[in-house]
């Protein structure tokens, strides 16, 4: 298993790295759109950068930036309006999207290697895994046969 996730892992470098070059974000950009779109509410952006770990001035720059690009929505909260609550918009959420796609370029890849035998064992390898992980099978594509 772990040779299989070090060449996806490596397979997807190159892909992943260019998405993130033609995204022109910082990292810290990056960190707070994914951990949004991974928590999937809106947050407060000292909730935010204490989560990732960055100081809240850095947050509030990176903050600033996403929200001129359009890619968050901010609001003064209602009961405290010191407090900034930051949520993902449609342009933020496909960010994330782009880089798991970038990063699925490699399975894709492997998949359409495999023949018919080898496709046949993974695939029942791995619904014997998603039959007892609903956490892991959220995340199955909604079009059957995205990888294939």
């Amino acid at each position: 298993m772990a040779a299989l996730a070090s060449y996806l892992m490596r397979s997807a470098n190159v892909g992943t790295f260019n998405a993130i070059a033609e995204l022109d974000l910082s990292f810290t950009q990056i960190k707070a759109l994914c951990a949004m779109e991974c928590e999937g509410d809106e947050r407060s952006v000292k909730a935010l950068a204490e989560s990732l770990g960055v100081s809240l001035a850095a947050m509030s720059r990176a903050v600033d930036g996403l929200f001129e690009r359009g890619l968050v929505g901010r609001e003064e909260d209602r009961v405290d309006r010191r407090v900034k609550r930051v949520r993902l918009t449609d342009a933020g959420r496909a960010v994330p999207q782009a880089l798991n796609a970038a990063r699925l370029s490699a399975l894709q890849e492997l998949v359409g290697s495999l023949d018919d035998e080898q496709a046949q064992a993974l695939e029942h390898a791995l619904s014997l895994i998603l039959e007892r992980r609903a956490d892991i099978a959220a995340y199955r594509p909604t079009n059957k046969g995205a990888l294939r």
